[in-house]
């Protein structure tokens, strides 16, 4: 069904080789999993599974790809998608239209198929897939896991015969990927083939047949998914990859301590809607000290995102205070003394290279200039010192940003979701480095539904619940990475 013989793809863009004389095949029927650490060639070999390589991105493609039957440099893309359906990490960047059903029809209607068989093959999707309760709300409405679904319903409802995924899961929470763990496994009943790219591979566990681990954007190590699955956490790793295990949260509440200082940052009884419509938030109250590390989690849609927002002082709440070491604090005070690394990062990154952007807007001293490279040395973004941040890969992007908020001096550091699309090698340094800060007296906020960066990196963690209350603080399992590097 998929065949890479000797594949050799370089980005024009960067002018770095991201496969190396790659080869694989892939059985009608498998299930077959690429994992490796960030920037290792993972999404480069599924955007040759769907044609996004030649026929989109800039990049030389030598060897051959063949995908049932056609070979990608001479198929169109229109031709190769009828084969291949694809899902990508964001879903949203594969949204045509506003509505669930008019989205699940587009790709059958772009192809023309007749009416009747594109209604029948519709609510074939949504029967199996789980989306009647969908069909009429706005794509916008939808939490991540709902986007994720219609993504792939989109896809199955057009009727390929192989499923290409990158990181499907690193924006979801735990119910997302659960139903995303459902889906695929309905998808491999049904005997498609499906190649995923991914980092969370404890979901996998019971649906992939094979682990195909690359290096560098070499062929490294293969393994049945019978024997990856049972290997020790060591092993794993020391491979970079993360646990298969999701470790427990205790909900012990922390200590106050008897100490009457007031905290560095307080919020009381904040409350917060958009455009005077339901309350995102309801009541929330919190305290955190300088040199902690809070944790703020919770379901897709719960509001996690605004409540980071308002205390940064991007959003106005509509009752409640902010105080700073006891004053209150107005939005523009807590901006000055904020730093914020968003969910997309694409966002906030402008400078025409990786170099660049670390010093943007600072002054070239030497001080600074060592500090740079130090964090470039630490994230490994030395080798990509030159690139444009556009040519990154997702982790490396995500890196970048982490090492920018480094290199300022904001007293509050707010992060979204730091850790999607990184490996367990680049998580535990990312883990570490944001200890490291708090223990140099920052106040840090992290959004995340990575239960295993939580347990090792959280002081204290909120819950939202999807009626924007906070619940009480809790205290994270003990769970710490062996430290493999010294910190900058």
């Amino acid at each position: 069904m998929i065949q890479f013989q000797h594949v050799y793809v370089t980005y024009r863009s960067s002018g770095r080789e991201s496969l190396t004389d790659f080869s694989l095949q892939v059985k009608p029927g498998e299930f077959v999993v690429l994992a490796g650490k960030s920037g290792c060639g993972k999404t480069t070999a599924t955007r040759l599974i769907n044609g996004l390589i030649p026929h989109f991105f800039d990049a030389e493609l030598r060897g051959e790809v063949i995908i049932g039957g056609r070979n990608v440099k001479t198929a169109s893309i229109r031709e190769i998608a009828r084969t291949t359906g694809s899902v990508f990490q964001d879903p949203r960047s594969q949204f045509f239209t506003l509505q669930v059903l008019s989205e699940l029809a587009f790709p059958s209607e772009n192809y023309g198929l007749d009416r009747r068989v594109m209604q029948e093959q519709i609510q074939t999707a949504v029967r199996e897939l789980g989306l009647g309760g969908l069909l009429t709300r706005s794509l916008f409405a939808l939490s991540s896991g709902e986007k994720q679904k219609v993504a792939i319903a989109s896809v199955y409802a057009l009727g390929p015969q192989v499923y290409v995924l990158d990181e499907p899961s690193a924006n979801l929470d735990d119910a997302g990927t659960e139903q995303l763990a459902a889906i695929l496994k309905t998808l491999k009943a049904q005997g498609h083939t499906i190649i995923i790219a991914e980092h969370r591979l404890s979901y996998l566990k019971g649906s992939a047949d094979r682990v195909v681990l690359l290096e560098g954007g070499l062929w490294k190590e293969e393994y049945s998914a019978n024997s990856f699955f049972t290997k020790p956490a060591q092993w794993l790793r020391n491979k970079g990859f993360r646990g298969l295990d999701r470790p427990v949260l205790r909900p012990g509440i922390k200590e106050t301590g008897s100490a009457v200082k007031a905290p560095f940052l307080e919020a009381v009884d904040i409350s917060f809607g958009y455009n005077r419509g339901t309350p995102v938030l309801n009541d929330i109250s919190l305290q955190a000290d300088r040199g902690e590390v809070i944790g703020i989690m919770g379901t897709n849609g719960a509001g996690k995102s605004t409540l980071l927002r308002v205390l940064m002082g991007l959003e106005k709440p509509a009752k409640g205070k902010i105080l700073i070491d006891g004053v209150p604090a107005g939005s523009r005070t807590r901006r000055r003394q904020s730093f914020y690394v968003m969910q997309d990062v694409d966002y906030q990154l402008f400078a025409p290279s990786v170099w660049e952007e670390l010093l943007l807007g600072s002054k070239a001293s030497a001080d600074m200039v060592n500090k740079a490279e130090e964090y470039l040395r630490f994230f490994q973004l030395d080798c990509v010192k030159s690139a444009h941040p556009a040519a990154l890969s997702g982790g490396q992007k995500q890196r970048l940003a982490i090492a920018v908020a480094c290199m300022r001096n904001a007293g509050l550091l707010f992060l979204d979701e730091p850790t999607s699309g990184l490996d367990g090698e680049n998580m535990a340094k990312v883990s570490g480095m944001i200890k490291k800060l708090a223990r140099d007296g920052r106040c840090i906020f992290v959004i995340t539904h990575d239960t295993e960066f939580a347990a090792a990196t959280f002081d204290q963690i909120y819950h939202l619940s999807e009626h924007g209350r906070l619940s009480d603080r809790h205290l994270p399992e003990l769970y710490k990475y062996e430290e493999r590097e010294e910190l900058p």
